[in-house]
């Protein structure tokens, strides 16, 4: 372990002690230096902290948003209950959706998660944004029985929960799943994959008030464009203000032509209407081919996305020329960058505009010599409008082969400061799954 990688008590790097010599040289050079210029902010990392679980159950999949001096941190309680899947599966789908609060120096606010919605089988997948004094959590539910639907529900920074159980966003025919949401600067935008077609899966979004009210029925059709049995999926979205919203998918086809797959595209949204549509495809460049999932986050006058390159399961990686890339504000590539260290793959980012920077996190596999093995571990790193990464190495936030982390989740205050969820797994298997955070900025 390097001095970099390692933090005193208080989240500060350490130092390494000067030689004799070294001390000497800064001695002379004292006078010179109360005349220079104010040395760079180093940036530190908070000691992890772990969020208390809901109802003794595994944490997953956290989301995080940040408004009004408050992170909003939300997650999966749990997946199936206990019980026998021979006699059906009724009754043991327990997955609900559940909340804790973070102020702005890294304090837990709740002494127990709250529960966002609680109804009947399972909720997945939340995400959550913050505008116009609420956050509003998103996510997929099969409380139906049948398919799944997109539900969301408003909370405050007090932390009260203003739609318990959630409203439907979107219950059409079939899947509606996946959902992503951004705050335009007028309403929130949610955007969703849909199969109501009964063929292929398109994208859809719809615009919901602060208020809670829809204003787009059961959606707006944002793309389709593919021939049966290919399809776009897994969309995510991100608004620099103005009503206007940038959406990314990806695209697949049939398993059996998987090389075949078209490439990712994205469109922006506004007043309740899809613009024209753009295509990213580079050769050996995401997103593309089996790029699920990719995130998009809004900065000052550039949007970044981010998407995997690594799959755990399955027939080959995405491509590896590039996880990242940065759009001007219409939506065109202005750089393609690799986040990892060494160009190495990853899994499952999540990005936030800090002010200056995007705060990009991931996870991906790293090795732990023998006895050890392959493990997952989060990382972050910082990346500017211009496509530059940095610093050198990214920040390995949680993870070893007794412990992994995975699945983070970014949020920031706007003025230097980024929260970083993620799941923390335990070393025995009979510790449930909790939700971790660490704060990163400047001090």
């Amino acid at each position: 372990m390097t001095a970099r990688d390692s933090f005193a008590e208080s989240g500060r790097f350490l130092r390494p002690k000067a030689s004799a010599a070294a001390a000497a040289v800064a001695s002379a050079l004292a006078a010179a230096a109360v005349a220079s210029p104010p040395a760079r902010a180093v940036e530190e990392l908070s000691p992890e902290t772990c969020l208390p679980i809901h109802d003794s159950r595994d944490a997953y999949t956290p989301a995080a948003a940040f408004g009004r001096d408050v992170y909003l941190i939300v997650w999966q309680s749990g997946r199936i209950g206990k019980g026998d899947l021979r006699k059906g599966f009724d009754g043991l789908g327990i997955g609900d959706i559940v909340g804790c609060r973070v102020d702005k120096s890294g304090k837990p606010l709740d002494a127990e998660p709250f529960v966002v919605c609680g109804a009947k089988d399972i909720q997945e997948h939340p995400r959550v944004a913050f505008g116009k004094g609420v956050f509003l959590v998103v996510w997929h539910d099969i409380r139906n029985g049948k398919d799944w639907d997109v539900y969301a529900a408003r909370v405050t920074p007090e932390g009260k929960v203003l739609d318990p159980d959630g409203f439907a966003v979107a219950a059409a025919a079939n899947n509606q799943a996946c959902p992503d949401a951004a705050w335009d600067g007028n309403d929130f935008v949610v955007v969703w994959q849909d199969f109501r077609s009964g063929s292929k899966y398109e994208v859809y979004g719809a615009r919901v008030s602060a208020e809670g009210k829809l204003a787009d029925g059961q959606g707006v059709l944002l793309y389709s464009g593919l021939k049966p049995g290919y399809h776009v999926y897994y969309p995510a979205a991100a608004s620099q203000g103005g009503g206007k919203s940038l959406v990314l998918w990806c695209a697949m086809g049939w398993s059996g032509a998987a090389y075949r797959d078209p490439p990712a595209g994205g469109t922006f949204f506004a007043e309740g209407k899809a613009l024209q549509a753009a295509i990213y495809k580079e050769k050996d460049h995401g997103p593309g081919r089996q790029a699920s999932p990719a995130y998009l986050a809004g900065g000052a006058k550039t949007y970044l996305a981010a998407w995997r390159t690594d799959t755990s399961a399955g027939r080959g990686n995405a491509p590896n020329g590039s996880t990242a890339m940065v759009l001007d504000a219409e939506g065109k590539p202005l750089k393609r960058l690799h986040l990892s260290d060494k160009g190495g793959r990853i899994q499952s980012p999540s990005a936030a505009w800090d002010g200056s920077n995007y705060v990009v996190a991931w996870h991906e596999t790293r090795m732990e010599k023998p006895p050890g093995g392959p493990y997952l571990a989060v990382c972050a790193v910082k990346v500017s409008e211009a496509g530059e990464r940095k610093p050198e190495q990214a920040f390995v936030l949680s993870g070893t082969f007794a412990g992994p982390a995975a699945e983070p989740a970014a949020a920031s205050d706007g003025a230097g400061t980024a929260l970083i969820a993620y799941e923390k797994h335990p070393e025995k298997g009979d510790t449930p799954i909790k939700i971790a955070f660490r704060m990163l900025g400047a001090r």
